[in-house]
């Protein structure tokens, strides 16, 4: 027998919880989020060691939620007494907020096609099938990690960077996961080897999207102070990774050869546009995700992208506090398409709170010092 709901989120991340929360907020109930593992799986997939970049506060009397919150009155601040979570304490957040808000979650539900019938969107999963008219992907990016290599682990894969066995160790990128994990390693004592085509260690953009996190300066500083090996090399691209001889040769497009006794660490992000369901349900051009102006899909009506994964020109939304601003902008747009009455004193509370984005002009980083 087949499940209906108005609208489906696919992703009990946080912009599907969030996504969800918002919807309450705004009195719409006929939502149900679908997740393939467990409410913030994701975040409980990090390594151990790896904790948020952004800090936590909880400052939301002030009309500034904290900046990891998913719904303006929550903090994991308040909630946890920690400032840098690790994955597996945002997961334990993002299930007291769905808890808390009674959000209809299915998890262990793993989505595996979805078809559009007679207007109507049918998924088809683990658990049965579910038919909706609206559809949220929430999916995110992790679990589908950039590697282009042949050899080399990536840094999703790590369990913990503090177990890694070994005392030398070669990073293939330059951004937060890199320094991430040759902080944690450089701290066990190892020593450690950057190589990166480019990095946002000294950028001058401002966008803490592009810019490397005060956070990781700071913990980069500590670390080096202490007497850590860190060598960062820069303008060096690297095409193949070979093992011959118990080693690996790790070539790079400059004509450089580098040899590592343990195996490179990979870390060159997410590439979304390997997801089935991104390819499934909207347009992948140039390696980016095709969207309209209201992160709607180009190919299919009322599919929408939701999360870190959300691009529009300069705009990159990969902080929660960034795409935590869609949430109301999206619900009020279907509420409208479907005819429903929009709590406007809700919305202005979105707004009071900068959660409601709904211009992407405004998204230029500047800052002066």
């Amino acid at each position: 027998m087949k499940q209906h709901h108005r609208v489906i989120i696919i992703g009990a991340g946080a912009a599907g919880i969030g996504m969800a929360v918002t919807m309450k907020t705004l009195h719409f109930e006929d939502v149900c989020v679908i997740e393939g593992g467990s409410i913030g799986q994701s975040f409980k997939n990090w390594p151990k060691s790896t904790r948020t970049i952004t800090p936590s506060f909880t400052s939301n009397g002030f009309g500034m939620p904290d900046m990891n919150a998913i719904a303006k009155d929550t903090s994991p601040a308040f909630t946890f007494n920690e400032e840098h979570l690790s994955g597996d304490t945002y997961a334990e957040y993002l299930t007291v907020v769905a808890e808390h808000y009674d959000i209809d979650v299915r998890t262990e539900t793993k989505v595996e096609d979805v078809q559009f019938v007679d207007g109507v969107y049918e998924l088809n999963t683990s658990k049965g099938t579910f038919t909706a008219d609206y559809i949220y992907v929430a999916t995110g990016d992790f679990a589908f990690p950039n590697q282009p290599f042949d050899h080399g682990i990536h840094y999703s894969e790590v369990d913990d960077f503090n177990e890694l066995p070994g005392n030398t160790f070669t990073i293939i990128g330059g951004n937060e996961s890199a320094f991430d994990a040759a902080i944690h390693l450089a701290h066990q004592g190892a020593q450690v080897s950057i190589y990166t085509s480019s990095t946002g260690f000294d950028a001058d953009d401002a966008d803490p999207s592009i810019r490397l996190s005060p956070y990781t300066h700071q913990r980069l500083r500590e670390v080096v102070r202490q007497g850590a090996e860190i060598e960062m090399n820069v303008h060096y691209r690297a095409e193949s990774i070979l093992f011959r001889n118990g080693q690996y040769e790790i070539h790079f497009d400059n004509g450089a050869i580098v040899y590592s006794p343990t195996e490179p660490i990979i870390a060159t992000g997410f590439d979304v546009t390997k997801n089935p369901l991104i390819q499934q349900l909207f347009t992948v051009r140039d390696g980016e995700v095709r969207l309209t102006d209201l992160d709607e899909s180009t190919r299919y009506p009322n599919v929408f992208l939701i999360g870190a994964t959300v691009r529009h020109d300069e705009a990159i939304l990969c902080y929660i506090y960034k795409f935590r601003a869609r949430f109301a902008v999206l619900a009020r747009a279907m509420m409208q398409r479907e005819g429903l009455a929009v709590d406007q004193k809700v919305i202005d509370r979105y707004r009071d709170n900068q959660m409601y984005l709904d211009d992407y002009r405004c998204c230029e980083v500047d800052c002066s010092c």
